[in-house]
């Protein structure tokens, strides 16, 4: 594990899922956190089950306005003293035809996922050139280089997140400043795990996945923790995929298709 002790972490949409995960795993490795979210109660129920929950504290922050993006950065920046990492994983995932996206269902989606990372970086990156270093890491997805329907916005936005963070990364790394993202494919969220009863949800996935089994939250985290440590030094403009091998390819044949069974 590595060794996060005089760090300081801002993740946002930590409240559940992947960003709940990646909260426990940066205060388990001694990191200071500051764990930001839409709903209270779920943040302080992150918090509380953490092991180290004494490195977390919490703030109420709806990424989708601009100006409370802003103020997120710069409260977590004076509050903690410095900002060593950030975790731009809040995002929205609407299912509606392209047909039928309504404009402001769009712009929300852009908003949550593209505009969200590209403020609380741009605020971050300026914060971290100051000092001479700092991590960022973006929560991209599969769905940035394989399209999903019916999820248009939901796709270009991560396309448009894997972009961003190349760009970050050429303009910042002789600043001293990384910007990586992991692209998760699916993984055990309590969305997913609501689908997980129904066969139908269930084979179709599995079958798209060499390893036929869905990520856990935490496999995730540890990839994210990986690039914003020490030992990804000479990491910059990557995006990581932990899918299980789900953009590897597909089988021709289905009678030859091996059935869902995990792999151990």
């Amino acid at each position: 594990m590595q060794d996060f002790s005089d760090r300081r972490v801002l993740v946002t949409g930590g409240s559940s899922g992947i960003g709940a995960a990646v909260v426990h795993a940066f205060a388990e490795a001694g990191a200071r956190v500051r764990s930001v979210g839409r709903d209270r109660d779920r943040l302080e129920s992150v918090r509380s089950a953490a092991r180290a929950p004494e490195r977390i504290d919490t703030a109420v922050v709806d990424v989708a306005d601009p100006s409370a993006v802003h103020t997120m950065v710069d409260d977590a920046i004076e509050d903690m003293g410095s900002l060593d990492v950030l975790v731009n994983n809040a995002g929205v995932a609407p299912s509606t035809p392209a047909l039928d996206i309504p404009l402001a269902q769009w712009r929300e989606t852009l908003s949550v996922n593209l505009d969200a990372p590209f403020i609380a970086s741009q605020v971050a990156a300026r914060h971290m050139v100051g000092r001479g270093r700092g991590a960022i890491v973006n929560i991209a997805s599969t769905d940035s280089f394989q399209a999903e329907a019916p999820q248009a916005d939901y796709n270009v936005s991560k396309a448009a997140l894997v972009m961003l963070t190349r760009s970050f990364a050429l303009e910042l790394g002789h600043l001293g400043v990384r910007v990586n993202a992991v692209a998760p494919g699916e993984t055990r969220t309590p969305m997913i795990a609501e689908e997980e009863g129904r066969e139908d949800f269930r084979d179709y996935y599995l079958r798209k996945i060499p390893m036929r089994r869905f990520g856990e939250a935490a496999e995730v985290a540890s990839v994210v923790c990986f690039l914003a440590s020490d030992e990804a030094s000479y990491v910059t403009g990557e995006t990581i995929v932990v899918d299980g091998g789900s953009l590897t390819g597909g089988w021709y044949d289905p009678r030859d298709e091996p059935g869902s069974t995990p792999a151990r």
